[in-house]
């Protein structure tokens, strides 16, 4: 069965965001970058980590949606 567009562009998506979410994890464990500032706020910790989270949770929202439908 071939795979429709949507999916193979779902498919990209969350393997961008779990590699975004790895590497993010990975700069924000090993470096000396806080997950807090005063000048950035929490900007780092949620760019690293809680951005490829949401679109994951995304994904996963609109999988949930079409499988209800």
């Amino acid at each position: 069965m071939p795979v429709s567009r949507s999916h193979a562009f779902a498919f990209q998506l969350a393997a961008g965001a779990g590699l975004w979410l790895l590497l993010g994890g990975f700069l924000l464990a090993l470096t000396p970058l806080p997950a807090h500032t005063d000048a950035l706020g929490w900007s780092p910790l949620y760019w690293l980590l809680l951005a490829p989270l949401c679109v994951l949770a995304g994904l996963r929202l609109r999988r949930l949606a079409t499988a209800m439908s």
